[in-house]
């Protein structure tokens, strides 16, 4: 009987394991072995899966012991561990070959006899063919004389031992349900893009107690789960998952659609005959309701025939059948299932959107499709960077649900470049995209009747906008009235169900409004960038959204224009409000003069240290903070937003607002329309935009100054209450937290700058913007747009700012700040940092270790 030989290698060994593989063809084309390396792996399968399934399977195992087959941590840790435990059962023999030379006897492998003999490494021998012709005749002995033990089948498993889930379920299982392109594969799978969502948890204690987990991890335990959540959340996916987990661990799992099974009847047993027989080979319904590990998956209870009492008998079938449910439901049905008994005994869950861990994985699972081998780590990292970055800021503050199917959606335009509308940005065009989408879920296909309706949905965001809110029943039918006097006629009533049967309206207590805020801005800003030029009322309304900017939903009014229109009144209008902005004020320069007052601090204050850290954990742990915020801000949304200070005034409040929302109007529009505008108008943007910024932190550092004495004074009476601190060390801590306190607005306001208002595209205005002015800030905001949108560590352009701010002891300790968490974020060569220690005199001793820690293979 054919033995099967797993080899396990470092990939920089490549060239070794073929001579190898090479060497063992007679063995394997007379059937006495098979080979399986993690080269046998295809496109679409989970490499981690398949590399533990083979060597589970396997009867011997090679490791290919070299240097860097040590330093690898997947293959020492992992492999290497489970194949120690299979030589321990007797279910195969553990082989270690010396490749190349290095010292290994002091491994856990120098146990074993390795080949070739005296442990003499392959590629010492004077002809490696001779080598490899003495290892192979060892293993033919070995292979002759070992019979492996096999394990007991519990018999527990021996029901799925000849049962699977037919070969249509696991198509099934692997199917997206839309088709979406991808310029590395031919066909994407579900499990080459899928992510857990996170679901958000009441406590069963404590309902004000709330907490987000991993889905995978929740719904691991037995017990009766309620998913609610909304259309295209990826609940069904979700189910999906579930079923393949439950398959892996011997659970067998069965899947009800409610709506495509039309449920109608309180009898479970009919619809989970026909779903057995549906999903599986050579299983009875007698046999499933027999097996105890079993779960029951029912998707759309939303759309369930039954009437209250028929369902609590649905529900009754259900518990009598079943310890481990997990049924879905859309969020409207919330309400509803509080008036059930059977349900208020579920774990009620609701699945979220994904944050911004969850987009930056399924970002390098998209990026990595086709490539995974071969893709440079720096590289994927940088890709993951922009297209995460570009979701964001189409995502803005969730004005879009940042559902899977559209975070598909935007990566799958991102990466064709599809054409669009030359009059409409790149974001503009994914926003109608998605209108587009829900149209065609309505059957609205239709050129004509796409363009009623669209025309039909700006002049209706227009009336909620001079409305102030949603419109009720009257007012609806009020501007079905005034729309058909200055329209063709059209049927509103018939409209607007279309349009709340596409998810494009909605309405809640008889108040009528769109679904989702990016709609809403959409069509607002499509009525003013189209009536802009001819109407004087619309020309009236945008200036008082410009004076409104400090507000969310008007700033967002604004960047949406920029979507429409690339006419010069807007970016005019934008530059003219941006000019007005703490205007007395002149523009922070951050000289070694304006500075001075904090050099005694800073050469108190510890120097900064490159840290030994991972990548992908400090890119996740800035992930989760930014979820944190996201959770935070729209739990406390209306207490955010009716806080006030009466100690500033409002319209002190509103210009610190304006500015940073304007720096990010500006920058959207470079960012979006850097291809057809002037280099002036790109220039004016930019300075403004930068300059707005920079006078609000002059006004920060002189009001600062100005209170000096009030800000130590109340420092010193939060911590004076110490009766083991010294009035002169409570006067030192008091004035060290004053210049933190400064030290961080500059830092923080540099980088803000930076992100708003900067672009990849044209980052020669920047420079400009730079050389014109001889201003240390604008060398700083202009690194930090380098190092952020640019994402390439250049030493020697890191050289020419730190010479440029030499002396300056407060920007050099920014400059090192931007340069250390870059590194952080993206990998960069142990010789690279080495060369930033003689630059910015930075620390990188404990980096060395890091950067020979692998992850993964080779």
């Amino acid at each position: 009987m054919s033995k099967k030989i797993f080899i396990s290698y470092c990939h920089k060994d490549e060239a070794f394991k073929e001579d190898l593989v090479e060497h063992l063809s007679s063995l394997k084309r007379n059937g006495d072995i098979s080979i399986w390396n993690d080269r046998d792996i295809n496109a679409g399968d989970k490499w981690k899966d398949e590399i533990d399934q083979n060597l589970e399977d396997a009867d011997m195992i090679l490791f290919l012991i070299t240097p860097s087959f040590l330093a690898s941590e997947y293959c020492f840790e992992v492999e290497a561990k489970r194949a120690f435990e299979k030589e321990e059962e007797g279910t195969a023999r553990l082989i270690p070959i010396a490749v190349r030379d290095c010292v290994w006897t002091n491994t856990p492998f120098g146990g074993f006899q390795g080949l070739p003999k005296d442990g003499k490494a392959v590629k010492l021998w004077d002809d490696t063919d001779t080598a490899w012709k003495f290892v192979v005749e060892q293993l033919a002995k070995v292979l002759a004389d070992f019979k492996p033990k096999k394990k007991e089948l519990n018999k527990q498993l021996d029901l799925t031992t000849f049962i699977s889930a037919n070969e249509k379920t696991l198509n099934w299982l692997d199917d997206t349900e839309l088709s979406y392109s991808h310029r590395k594969v031919d066909n994407v799978l579900l499990s080459h893009i899928y992510v857990t969502p996170d679901l958000m948890v009441t406590s069963d204690v404590n309902e004000d107690e709330i907490k987000y987990v991993n889905s995978e991890k929740h719904l691991e335990s037995k017990g009766y789960y309620f998913l609610l959540g909304e259309e295209q959340q990826g609940k069904t996916t979700l189910l999906k998952n579930k079923y393949k987990n439950s398959l892996k661990n011997s659970v067998l799992p069965v899947y009800i659609d409610i709506f495509k099974a039309n449920v109608n009847k309180s009898d479970l047993s009919k619809y989970l005959k026909k779903a057995i027989e549906e999903q599986y080979d050579n299983l009875s319904f007698e046999q499933y309701i027999e097996y105890p590990e079993k779960i029951l998956l029912l998707d759309n209870l939303d759309k369930i025939k039954l009437n209250n009492k028929a369902l609590d008998h649905f529900f009754v079938n259900i518990e009598s059948m079943f310890n481990c449910v997990v049924i879905t439901a859309h969020d409207s049905y919330a309400f509803m299932s509080s008036e059930s008994n059977h349900l208020s005994e579920y774990h009620s869950i609701e699945i979220q959107n994904l944050g911004h861990v969850k987009r930056e994985e399924m970002a390098k699972k998209w990026l990595s499709l086709g490539v995974e081998e071969t893709i440079n780590e720096h590289d994927l990292y940088k890709r993951c960077e922009e297209v995460t970055v570009y979701l964001n800021s189409i995502i803005r503050k969730n004005i879009m649900p940042a559902k899977p199917v559209n975070i598909l959606m935007l990566m799958q335009i991102l990466e064709t470049n599809e054409g669009h509308n030359l009059e409409m940005t790149s974001h503009g065009h994914c926003y109608q995209k998605l209108i587009y989408q829900h149209l065609e879920k309505a059957n609205v296909k239709d050129d004509s009747e796409t363009s009623k309706c669209l025309n039909f949905l700006t002049e209706l965001a227009w009336s909620i906008f001079n409305n102030k809110g949603p419109l009720n029943q009257h007012k609806l039918e009020e501007f079905g009235k005034s729309y058909n006097k200055i329209f063709l006629p059209v049927d509103p009533s018939h409209l607007v169900s279309i349009l709340t049967s596409a998810q494009i309206l909605k309405e809640r207590d008889g108040l009528f409004s769109f679904s989702y805020p990016y709609i809403y801005y959409f069509f607002s800003a499509r009525k003013i960038a189209e009536g802009y030029s001819n109407d004087e009322a619309i020309r009236n309304v945008f200036s008082e959204i410009l004076n409104g900017l400090h507000r969310e939903d008007f700033a967002n009014i604004v960047v949406f224009i920029t979507h429409h229109s690339k006419e010069p009144w807007v970016t005019e209008n934008v530059s003219s409000v941006l000019s007005t902005l703490f205007s007395t004020q002149t523009e922070a320069m951050l000289t070694k003069e304006e500075l001075s007052f904090m050099d005694d601090f800073i050469g108190q204050i510890p120097d900064i240290v490159m840290e030994t850290k991972e990548v992908e954990k400090v890119r996740a742990l800035r992930n989760q903070r930014k979820d944190e915020i996201d959770r935070f801000e729209i739990a406390n949304s209306s207490e955010i937003s009716s806080v006030e200070d009466d100690h500033v005034p409002k319209d002190i409040l509103a210009s610190i607002n304006k500015t940073f929302k304007g720096m990010d109007v500006a920058g959207q529009i470079i960012k979006n329309r850097h291809a057809s505008l002037t280099r002036d108008t790109l220039y004016d943007l930019a300075q403004n935009g930068t300059a707005t910024g920079l006078r609000f932190l002059d006004y920060f550092i002189s009001i600062s100054d100005a209170t000096k004495v009030e800000i130590v004074n109340v420092v010193k009476n939060l911590i004076e209450e110490s009766p083991t601190i010294s009035d002169a060390e409570i006067n030192d801590h008091a004035k060290k937290m004053y210049y933190h306190l400064i030290y961080g607005v500059v830092s923080s306001v540099i980088k803000k700058i930076a992100s708003s208002v900067g672009s990849k595209e044209a980052f020669e205005i920047y420079k400009a913007l730079e050389e014109d002015s001889n201003s240390p800030a604008l060398t700083l905001i202009r690194q930090s747009i380098d190092l952020q949108f640019n994402r390439k560590l250049d030493t020697d352009e890191i050289s020419k700012t730190a010479f440029k701010l030499k002396n300056n002891s407060v920007c050099t300790r920014i400059l090192k700040e931007i340069v250390v968490q870059h590194t952080y974020m993206f990998p960069v060569e142990y010789q690279t940092k080495q060369k930033l220690e003689n630059l910015l005199g930075i620390s990188t001793k404990r980096q060395r270790q890091l950067d020979l820690k692998t992850v993964g293979k080779g």
